[in-house]
């Protein structure tokens, strides 16, 4: 990579964050005030589609300046931040297609929502706690197992019991998988109760354990945020260094290492790097 196209890479890096503001403003600003279907509806202020034109040139630049800059391609395009870069730049692309209807351009507009994603990549704390989230997901499979188990049961039972009474309002199963979600998260809409002694009991017992599981939940996102914050321990990341530099990244004893720290996400993402950084010296 050239001097001159690594410093052009640093400066989009800097001023995307300021770029990425810009066009929610607009987005807003447009979706509000404007009424309009999509940017190129009739009577849409002609402004709106070409500072879009120019958002989405600058990020699709950065794109490309990304892919050259990488020393593996491959790995970048299907890397979690190489997705994030393509879909940012995607649905604005996706719009030129001329067989799209005005409600179709619509989503388009839209979808330039999702260039939020691209705060992972501007901002590194951010980045390190989706990380610390991933490397511990071990740990969150376990609360999505009984979450899912709980809003089977829940629902089935609500349906059985209810659907009777009131067919009207559980006409199918989908009307009980939502009341099941709705209450067991503590919302409670309203559009839809049960009204027999035994649906209304259950439901009693169903917002208490969904209290629950939201208390897990959460507390999984807590213990991650401070996994994330809290320092490894200096003794451990010599130890690793030493038995990667002695054995290799597929070592045995690295190997031991990250099986005994596979809930420790700080450690993961410290052998990651060494390790990434070690196959880079070997390939050079």
């Amino acid at each position: 990579m050239s001097q001159p196209m690594s410093s052009l890479n640093s400066a989009l890096h800097r001023i995307g964050p300021y770029i990425l503001v810009v066009n929610m403003v607009l987005y807003f600003v447009e979706l509000q005030y404007t009424q309009t279907r999509s940017s190129l509806d009739v009577g849409a202020w002609v402004g709106f589609i070409w500072i879009e034109r120019v958002i989405a040139g600058f990020f699709t630049l950065e794109y490309i300046i990304r892919i050259r800059q990488a020393e593996h391609k491959g790995r970048y395009l299907f890397s979690s931040l190489g997705l994030i870069d393509v879909v940012s730049i995607l649905p604005f692309w996706i719009g030129f297609y001329p067989g799209l209807s005005q409600e179709q351009l619509g989503l388009v507009r839209g979808a330039r929502t999702l260039r939020l994603l691209k705060l992972f990549r501007y901002n590194q704390k951010l980045y390190e706690f989706v990380s610390a989230m991933y490397h511990s997901r071990t740990r969150f499979m376990p609360i999505v197992l009984i979450t899912i188990m709980y809003l089977m049961i829940s629902s089935t039972i609500i349906f059985e019991v209810e659907r009777r009474a009131q067919p009207e309002v559980f006409q199918d199963y989908g009307d009980s998988l939502w009341w099941a979600v709705v209450t067991s998260t503590t919302v409670g809409y309203g559009d839809k109760f049960p009204i027999t002694p035994i649906g209304q009991s259950f439901s009693i017992l169903l917002m208490i354990i969904g209290i629950g599981i939201v208390g897990m939940v959460f507390g999984y996102f807590a213990d991650a945020y401070n996994g994330e914050r809290e320092p490894l321990d200096g003794m451990l990341m010599q130890t690793y260094c030493k038995a990667v530099q002695e054995e290799g990244v597929h070592g045995k004893t690295p190997t031991i290492f990250r099986q005994t720290h596979a809930n420790d996400p700080q450690f993961l993402m410290f052998a990651n790097t060494v390790d990434q950084y070690i196959e880079i010296k070997i390939e050079e």
